[in-house]
């Protein structure tokens, strides 16, 4: 007779628990696109610098292009033909309220041309 309200008492103390579950792939998925989004934008800048080395002002061009379409601090390094870009943000989430922290983003990459190739990689 006494069993009718233990599912419901199971369901209400698993249901937190479910729930951070969840907002956490939210997150993890929310941060690789994120993370994926700053990647292919410092690749297509540097192969944008890379086909116009001879460019005056390149750095900035560069810096300009990269801001227009990502946020955070960027460094951007041409020398001797080889373009560096590093960026860093910090990426807050629902659990930055939760446990005051954020994740730290720090993508940097590296490009030149060698033997008629573009050559883009991460470091």
């Amino acid at each position: 007779m006494g069993n009718k309200g233990q599912t419901l008492v199971i369901f209400v103390l698993i249901l937190p628990i479910l729930l951070l579950l969840f907002a956490l792939i939210w997150e993890v998925g929310n941060l690789q696109i994120t993370v994926n989004k700053y990647e292919t934008e410092i690749k297509d800048t540097i192969e944008y610098g890379l086909n116009n080395l001879d460019q005056e002002n390149l750095k900035e061009n560069l810096t300009n292009l990269l801001k227009a379409n990502i946020d955070g601090d960027i460094t951007i390094e041409i020398n001797n033909g080889v373009i560096k870009i590093n960026v860093k943000q910090k990426y807050k989430t629902l659990y930055n309220k939760l446990f005051n922290s954020s994740f730290d983003l720090d993508i940097t990459y590296s490009g030149y041309i060698e033997n008629d190739k573009m050559i883009i990689k991460k470091e």
